[in-house]
């Protein structure tokens, strides 16, 4: 029984990470503060920002180097202003070990600080002891082989329909947004930026006729000095939007560079802010495809052996966005001086673990904030307070069952404290969620058929037996 195979090499649309580590660097420097600041007296704020300037991909092991860029906000002995800021990085290069992991893998690697701690040494000198969390996976495209199709005499096929997504090219670009934005005529002018926060907010995307639009809001937050040493502080939003060529689901979207610089205005006091942001955006989409498979074959007239595999693909079960509102009091410790008046509040939701269940994404997470106040003590007249509030919510998403796979970002879109007492406030935030959900579906294919050889008809005794009349 001569046949032809059809066979041909099918892409399963999912990726397998094939290896993957993480681990744990600690990284240790000084930072000297500048001539041109004063002596050191309390460290109110120190924050760190991980930037990987390149990664290097070997059999087993990837390298990377980069920057732990580090800013600090400070109280200074016999300075002129209430608060100084400063800004240092410490170089960081490592590698990780991962078995499995291969050069040409589709790789990616992710560092955040998970500790930091800043101490001062001596009035110029600050020592840095940070954690660093380092993940790194490493992935390879899943190809299956099929028979698509037979032919030859005496076979019979019944054929069936695969549908499965298919991922689209990944769209990039970058968006630069340049502004100009004026200071309200009741907020002092600018003399020294302490410390800004950028953060994209409300973002979103539409499809038009083939292209995507990307919009969102540049949320906008300064603490500055003014020209009579006093603090100042201003949040602004600016709305950005670009478009991409293609049609797409999953935007990522991050903060690649971003510059404050104040400038005059035509009275010549330096109430305007040049706003300089470049945002980087990748859109991902994916689109149902069918494949006709072999799902079946037998020989009338002979025998065949089928060899069969279940493959394993996921397919969308659906994706949404829901925005909530979170709002606390915040008590004040014994410990805690007494609030005068709020100055600055900064913030960042942290997701702690998300889940399905029917008809439902669910995601547990902690809202961190350190507020920087005026406190009534004229030794400290300023003061830093810090709380991590816990918070769940629930999406409705209709479709969804226990066990799929959700993917979960937040998302803080708006940060607000009021002050109640001297021993208490109200903390209000806004945030995002956004889910997109997986599941797993199954299929059986055919990929491979062999004919099994006849055997020749072996000799058979017999006999007649027959009945005559007389």
């Amino acid at each position: 029984m001569p046949l032809t195979l059809a066979k041909e090499t099918m892409d399963m649309n999912w990726k397998d990470t094939a290896a993957s580590g993480s681990s744990q660097i600690l990284l240790e420097g000084d930072m000297i503060v500048p001539d041109s600041k004063p002596d050191l007296q309390e460290i109110l704020r120190c924050q760190g920002n991980v930037k990987i300037r390149e990664k290097r991909v070997t059999d087993d092991r990837i390298s990377f180097s980069g920057d732990l860029e580090i800013s600090v906000l400070y109280r200074a002995k016999n300075g002129e202003r209430p608060l100084y800021a400063m800004q240092a990085s410490l170089p960081l290069e490592d590698f990780l070990h991962i078995d499995g992991l291969e050069k040409d893998m589709e790789t990616s690697l992710d560092a955040v600080p998970e500790h930091l701690d800043c101490q001062i040494i001596n009035d110029r000198k600050i020592g840095v002891k940070a954690v660093l969390g380092v993940t790194a996976t490493g992935e390879r495209q899943n190809h299956t082989e099929i028979l698509s199709g037979i032919s030859g005499e005496g076979i019979e096929c019944l054929q069936g329909i695969l549908r499965m997504e298919q991922n689209t090219a990944p769209l990039k670009d970058r968006f630069t947004v340049k502004e100009e934005i004026t200071l309200p005529s009741a907020k002092p002018e600018i003399a020294d930026v302490l410390w800004q926060t950028i953060d994209l907010t409300e973002q979103d995307i539409r499809a038009m006729d083939g292209k995507v639009m990307v919009r969102g809001n540049l949320r906008i937050c300064m603490l500055y000095c003014d020209t009579e040493g006093n603090l100042g502080s201003f949040c602004e939003k600016i709305p950005f939007s670009g478009y991409l060529e293609g049609e797409g689901i999953e935007l990522a979207a991050k903060i690649e560079d971003a510059k404050l610089t104040p400038t005059v205005d035509e009275d010549g006091e330096a109430r305007q802010l040049a706003v300089d942001v470049a945002v980087s955006a990748a859109l991902q989409g994916r689109e149902t495809v069918e494949r006709e498979i072999l799902q079946d074959a037998y020989a009338p007239t002979g025998t065949v052996t089928l060899e069969k595999e279940t493959v394993t693909y996921p397919v969308t079960v659906g994706s949404g966005k829901n925005q909530f509102s979170l709002k606390e009091r915040i008590h004040l410790e014994e410990s805690e001086k007494p609030l005068l008046r709020a100055e600055e509040i900064w913030g960042e939701g942290r997701l702690s673990e998300a889940r399905t269940a029917t008809d439902a994404v669910e995601a547990d997470g902690v809202l961190t904030v350190s507020l920087l106040y005026h406190c009534e003590n004229d030794e400290t007249p300023l003061c830093m307070l810090e709380r991590g509030i816990p918070f769940g919510q629930m999406m409705e998403l209709r479709g969804v069952a226990e066990g799929d796979a959700a993917a979960v970002q937040l998302r803080l879109d708006d940060l607000d404290f009021q002050m109640l007492s001297e021993q208490e406030g109200e903390l209000r935030a806004a945030v995002t969620m956004e889910a997109v959900v997986l599941r797993d579906e199954t299929a059986e294919i055919v990929k491979d058929i062999t004919p099994e050889e006849e055997a020749a008809p072996s000799p058979m005794a017999g006999a007649v037996i027959y009945m005559v009349q007389p």
